[in-house]
């Protein structure tokens, strides 16, 4: 074996074996070896033995060694560790906790260079968010043809509706082959292949291709889930509810719908149209009688805006229920995504009628805004309502309190009908996750994505922030 400039080569079996003989290996098998070193002298167990490193395995080729033509360069090594106690407990600390316990590995890896990139992001009041782009993932350009994955989705993106297999093709689940029941383990087609499925292989839902004509999530089975799964960030972009231009934009007196608002809405398209009728009227309060709309300074400040239409009746127990939406105010000032939401409520006290609400509910800080963000929160307040023909007023302040945290909010509102009365009222808010998944199509988005800012501005929402612009115009004059 000879050594030059750092290369190593063997010039045949004969030699190696010669040069092997120089050195003395241990049998960890033999009792003998270890019998003659506990005669050594303190001083020879301290020396360090060094053993020689014989070749590769995969550097054998046909019977003979590599040529050496790939050149690597050689690695320093200090020899094996000494065996002793401390050594033993650091390996097995080391594989108990996952890590070094002296981390003296990663003291010798190269330091990677530091970055400057932040994502962080500071608010004018001093609160520190994160970026939206943390949450909200780039979606490659699959739809363009000269897109690179265009090709690995082409069939699935072109795929036609199928024809739906009838129930009686078959007895038994087409992926688990378990047998249907009517009460446990009912039939479920699957809406992009029209096999027959389970409940349980066919819980997934998802955003189906344009030919499919289909804007809201369908259920599909668990391979077809695992299909459309990558494209659903192209979908919610392209052919989501969200992504489309709002249909029913006219609120005069030439459309029914826009006379009066129903207190349950079933779509958040639907919810945004009333929201724009409610912003509509509280527009009109502006124009003819100032001293009755909101505080311009009250709205200038608030943080989010909830605008519900809410139907009440009762004698001394009152009853409530209602829908709408909420919206909150970005860093920059613009207003985010709305989420929908869903009131159930109580009220006691000297009142009597019924009465039609459109609420304007006015969050003055950041705590308001994280309770609405809670799937499910309370609120107790007091409030005077007076309504007599198409004609009413309603002033309430109330606590809001939810798992997100709690906040005073003013309320305002319009109401229609005959009511009179003066009660201690208790809400329950809820979010429309149904509607929510309808709307925006993306099943992991949750309120707290939509209020703080992290999903895009819906087209279908385009009313609903140009009735905001309109009604901040009318109070500023």
């Amino acid at each position: 074996m000879a050594a030059s400039e750092g290369k190593v080569s063997y010039s045949s079996l004969s030699n190696l074996e010669k040069e092997n003989n120089k050195f003395t290996y241990v049998d960890d098998f033999d009792d003998t070896t270890w019998a003659a070193q506990e005669d050594h002298d303190s001083e020879e167990l301290n020396k360090k033995i060094s053993y020689p490193f014989l070749p590769d395995p995969d550097d054998i080729m046909d019977g003979g060694y590599d040529s050496g033509e790939d050149h690597y360069p050689s690695i320093p090594r200090n020899g094996p560790p000494e065996v002793n106690l401390k050594n033993v407990m650091s390996g097995i600390f080391a594989i108990l906790t996952g890590r070094n316990k002296d981390n003296l590995g990663l003291s010798n890896l190269p330091q990677l260079p530091s970055s400057n990139v932040s994502f962080l992001g500071s608010a004018k009041n001093g609160e520190t968010f994160l970026h939206s782009s943390v949450y909200i993932p780039s979606a490659p350009p699959l739809l363009e043809p000269n897109a690179s994955n265009y090709n690995a989705y082409k069939d699935v993106l072109e795929a036609e509706p199928p024809e739906w297999l009838p129930d009686s093709s078959t007895t038994s689940c087409m992926q688990c082959n378990a047998p249907f029941t009517a009460l446990t383990r009912g039939r479920h087609h699957c809406r992009f292949c029209g096999g027959i499925f389970c409940r349980v292989c066919s819980k997934g839902r998802c955003l189906l291709p344009a030919k499919f004509r289909e804007r809201n999530p369908q259920r599909v089975c668990d391979t077809c889930y695992d299909r459309l799964d990558p494209l659903q960030g192209v979908l919610i972009n392209t052919i989501s509810n969200a992504a489309q231009v709002a249909k029913h934009d006219v609120m005069d007196w030439t459309c029914s719908r826009g006379w009066l608002n129903l207190p349950v809405g079933l779509s958040l398209e639907h919810e945004i149209y009333k929201s724009c009728n409610t912003l509509r009227s509280f527009c009109q309060v502006a124009r003819l009688n100032p001293e009755k709309s909101i505080p311009a300074a009250v709205m200038k400040g608030a943080r989010g805006l909830a605008i519900l239409t809410v139907a009440k009746a009762g004698a001394l127990v009152s009853y409530k229920l209602g829908t709408g939406l909420v919206v909150a105010r970005r860093s920059d000032g613009s207003w985010s995504a709305p989420s929908a939401i869903l009131s159930v409520g109580l009220g006691w006290g000297a009142q009597f009628g019924g009465e039609l609400m459109d609420f304007i509910i006015v969050m003055h800080d950041a705590r308001a805004v994280k309770t609405f963000c809670s799937r499910m929160h309370f609120s107790l307040g007091a409030g005077c309502s007076v309504a007599a023909g198409p004609i009413g007023r309603v002033v309430e302040a109330d606590l809001r309190a939810g798992e997100k945290g709690s906040g005073m909010c003013y309320t305002y509102s319009c109401s229609k009908g005959a009511f009179v009365g003066v009660s201690l009222e208790g809400n329950i808010v809820a979010t429309r996750m149904d509607t929510n998944l309808r709307f925006y199509g993306d099943p992991y988005l949750t309120t707290a994505d939509i209020l703080l800012g992290n999903v895009d501005r819906p087209k279908a929402a385009e009313p609903l922030y140009a009735a905001l612009r309109e009604l901040h115009s009318k109070l500023r004059c």
